[in-house]
């Protein structure tokens, strides 16, 4: 194991971003949940995808809202007026009395539900054409064609993608529904990049309220760590012990507490140290470029901290492989040259 101080010092500058990036991640997360970010930024792709176009047409948010009416979709939504983990109440009111509260749309479709609740509104679309055209016997919905099905779709965006997909496989169900499910894949991947934006931007304002709060100042926690010894000693403890168990498992709120770095103001009180409020250009200059440090640190994310940490960790507790005296080297060179057979190299 070594004894190099400047690298104690980065372990323990990555634990402190990995721990308060942790806080970060969950506050995010949380503002994301009670927001539905999820589930409003799949409503407007959907709305996108039906209609086929860079802006959203009022044919895409009618066919949109066929397909969160169907069965198949309705049972990935939340049900409107429950509490999850509460108990029902008894109540005399019947259900078709009380207030009724927007649907909570589902933050995740499958790619096959996708496929088959389209499919089968195109077959409805078809059997209900075929009897208003006066069709006798009337089509079901179970004898409806792929290509029936496809060409009744009402938006003729979607009716298009959907024969282009259809024409590229030559009209073979199986690889029409897998090459469906692929071209929708895709599209969600656009919302993934959607969301990892919108939630980069987020984390960038909580990371700068989150260091505002704490005073998470990477140059204050840097001296720190390099004058005093037992607090290096103990944070890189703290650290190996984190890389030992799982992420899931760590509670930030109390490795945060348990931190042997001065974190926090000391309200009213001006001065240079760590904790107090900056007084002088030097110090104020200082403190902000601290703060700033530690909020773009935050921004990259637990899982990079937790996996630089790891490494780093790995490389201290190895050190540099121990010196082969020259007695050692002799004797291994004459072992060697006894054992060797005539003839061998």
């Amino acid at each position: 194991m070594t004894n190099f101080p400047a690298l104690e010092v980065v372990i323990g500058l990555s634990f402190v971003f990995f721990i308060f990036s942790l806080i970060c991640s969950a506050v995010v997360e949380w503002i994301a949940t009670k927001l539905n970010w999820r589930a409003r930024m799949l409503e407007v792709a959907m709305e996108n995808i039906f209609s086929g176009c860079d802006s959203i047409t009022d044919e895409g948010r009618e066919l949109a809202q066929k397909f969160w009416d169907h069965p198949l979709i309705q049972s990935l939504q939340h049900p409107k007026n429950e509490q999850t983990l509460k108990p029902r109440k008894p109540t005399a009111t019947p259900l078709a009395a009380q207030p009724k509260k927007a649907p909570a749309r589902p933050s995740y479709v499958p790619s096959r539900t996708f496929v088959l609740a389209l499919l089968d509104l195109g077959a409805q679309a078809h059997v209900k054409a075929a009897t208003a055209a006066g069709v006798n016997p009337p089509p079901s919905v179970a004898t409806v064609s792929l290509e029936d099905q496809i060409n009744a779709i009402e938006n003729v965006q979607m009716r298009n993608a959907l024969l282009t997909l259809y024409r590229s496989v030559d009209g073979e169900v199986q690889h029409f529904r897998r090459t469906a499910e692929e071209w929708f894949d895709d599209s969600m991947q656009r919302v993934t990049g959607w969301y990892k934006r919108h939630a980069q931007r987020a984390l960038w304002l909580i990371a700068i309220l989150i260091v505002l709060a704490f005073n998470v100042d990477t140059l204050s926690i840097g001296q720190t760590l390099w004058r005093d010894a037992p607090a290096r000693n103990l944070i890189v403890h703290q650290a190996e012990t984190a890389t030992q168990t799982d992420q899931s498992q760590i509670d930030p709120a109390a490795a945060a507490k348990a931190l042997p770095v001065p974190l926090g103001w000391k309200l009213f009180e001006t001065g240079t140290g760590p904790e107090d409020i900056p007084n002088t250009a030097d110090s104020i200059i200082a403190k902000i470029l601290g703060l700033l440090l530690s909020a773009a640190a935050l921004t990259l994310g637990a899982p990079f901290w937790f996996d630089l940490l790891s490494k780093i960790v790995r490389v201290r507790g190895s050190g540099p492989p121990p010196k082969t005296s020259d007695a050692t080297t002799k004797a291994t060179a004459g072992s060697t040259a006894s054992t060797a057979q005539p003839g061998t190299t």
